[in-house]
């Protein structure tokens, strides 16, 4: 695999489906399945434009497409805005723990409920539910937002020493008015720079689809232009620094017609 030859891994084949983020659209995305990763791997990962579900790493490789732009925050530059502090103030009752992964029935319940917001997410099975969020790896955690008993918001991350990864959030719709998306990402980068860590990934940013467009205005921001090369493109003050990059993902192999 070339630059991963550290990685212990099993290249699969590319799958095509229906494009989850863009109508009329066909996706193709590049997958490897990794059942055990150390935390420079997985950086290593992230820096390439990787996400994953449990142990399927995979990015898209749709060459007449290229909307899918990987997003991370420069974590010690951000210094949070007047709305951020209001946000904080609205939601300081709120009880918020970074803790170890462990599953749970509210928290299934909860995610069910949450993809309903999507077209094409039909409900999840409870077994496919443990598989995508709670493979052991050692950087597994979970950021949980909590009102009194009620659990508000769910996020899965990646957490290591330099990066943190937003892997996945849910949240229960009565709590809209408290941006509990938002919250749960500011919340992140704040854990993050007091950790010390780099970066904070948040996956693509798909200016053409509603549900990930919004992650360009947590600033500052980079955008990946290729494997292992990123770009600023907004400062804390949200002036664009570089035109908006449309990046190629290289396929780790000539996969077979």
């Amino acid at each position: 695999m070339g630059v991963l030859m550290s990685i212990t891994g099993l290249l699969l084949q590319p799958t095509q489906t229906e494009c989850p983020y863009l109508e009329d659209k066909t996706s193709i995305n590049e997958n490897i399945l990794i059942r055990d990763l150390d935390d420079y791997d997985l950086g290593m990962l992230l820096s390439m434009g990787f996400r994953h579900f449990g142990a399927v790493f995979f990015r898209p490789i749709c060459s007449y497409c290229r909307c899918c732009i990987p997003i991370r925050i420069p974590v010690q530059r951000f210094s949070p805005s007047k709305s951020v502090r209001r946000l904080f103030n609205r939601n300081k009752n709120f009880n918020v723990t970074l803790g170890e992964p462990v599953p749970g029935e509210e928290a299934f319940e909860l995610y069910n409920r949450h993809k309903k917001r999507f077209k094409r997410q039909p409900s999840d099975s409870y077994e496919n539910y443990l598989e995508s969020f709670f493979h052991p790896f050692p950087f597994n955690r979970v950021l949980a937002v909590t009102d009194g008993t009620t659990l508000v918001s769910v996020s899965h991350l990646d957490v290591t020493a330099n990066a943190m990864s937003a892997v996945y959030c849910y949240f229960d719709e009565r709590y809209n008015r408290f941006s509990p998306g938002k919250f749960a990402i500011y919340k992140e980068i704040e854990i993050a720079k007091e950790l010390g860590i780099q970066w904070l990934y948040l996956g693509f940013y798909i200016q053409e689809n509603r549900h990930t467009n919004y992650k360009i205005q947590f600033k500052p921001n980079q955008l990946m232009v290729e494997d292992n090369k990123w770009i600023d493109y907004m400062d804390v003050s949200g002036n664009i620094l570089n035109p908006l990059p449309r990046p190629m993902f290289y396929p780790l192999a000539d996969y077979p017609a």
